[in-house]
């Protein structure tokens, strides 16, 4: 049976107390999964089979970039780089994320740098690619951070040093 947060309120592992846990709900899953099928479905009816190349490589490359860009802030980051990184592509953590915990700071500043300089490559590329790979590298590298920025506005409150944990259909915020 599911306890409700109150009655997690003490819940502790280790030193670490929770505060605030968020429970990524099947509906929103399925419609970001939705948004991606939508896209094609553009992609496809613009290009045609150009947009279908597009919207694989697209996938492709901003995985390649997204790895690229964190590698690069790994050396910025310290931090960062103590912790191991895998790849999922389990909803809606689809791409790069931290395997273990993660201070909240650490975890902003790894995903402001992955959105900030991955915008400013996509942009850098524009004179020299289709417009169907612009759109698809542009869509592909939003629709993979979304999940994170939601989750990072929804701890904006929360004190810089606490830990976040990223599981499969939730994320967990605890204080020392």
């Amino acid at each position: 049976m599911k306890q409700s947060l109150s009655e997690q309120k003490n819940a502790t592992i280790y030193q670490y107390q929770l505060i605030k846990k968020v429970v990524v709900k099947s509906e929103l899953i399925l419609s970001h999964l939705l948004i991606a099928g939508i896209f094609l479905g553009f992609q496809m009816l613009v290009y045609g089979m150009n947009g279908l190349f597009a919207w694989l490589f697209g996938f492709a490359a901003i995985q390649a970039l997204h790895l690229i860009i964190i590698l690069i802030t790994f050396i910025s980051v310290t931090e960062a780089a103590e912790r191991k990184w895998i790849w999922r592509i389990n909803p809606p953590w689809i791409g790069f994320k931290p395997a273990n915990d993660i201070t909240l700071l650490i975890f902003r500043r790894v995903h402001r740098h992955l959105f900030w300089l991955g915008l400013c490559v996509i942009g850098v590329l524009y004179p020299w690619i289709k417009p169907s790979l612009m759109l698809s590298l542009v869509s592909w590298h939003i629709w993979l951070l979304i999940p994170r920025m939601f989750l990072s506005l929804s701890f904006r409150k929360q004190r810089k040093d606490g830990v976040l944990r990223l599981q499969s259909k939730e994320a967990s915020f605890y204080h020392r």
